[in-house]
């Protein structure tokens, strides 16, 4: 999956597959997560420059509202 960075203290790249409605995140400490089922909405708003804090909108849209796994 085709990730971009982002500037941000905790997530270093972010990335989404509008198909199977995944969305990836990297952490800067090298956890990789998938959440499934993520609207493109989110995706797109989530790396637009509306979104000043990634990591602040990682814990209050993304974060416990959807199904993750772990990659790394």
């Amino acid at each position: 999956m085709l990730r971009h960075s982002v500037t941000s203290s905790r997530i270093r790249a972010i990335g989404y597959d509008p198909d199977k409605r995944i969305l990836e995140i990297a952490f800067h400490n090298g956890e990789i997560y998938q959440y499934l089922d993520v609207p493109e909405r989110i995706y797109k708003k989530y790396i637009s420059d509306a979104v000043v804090s990634k990591g602040r909108f990682f814990d209050g849209v993304i974060k416990g509202k959807f199904l993750c796994r772990r990659l790394a």
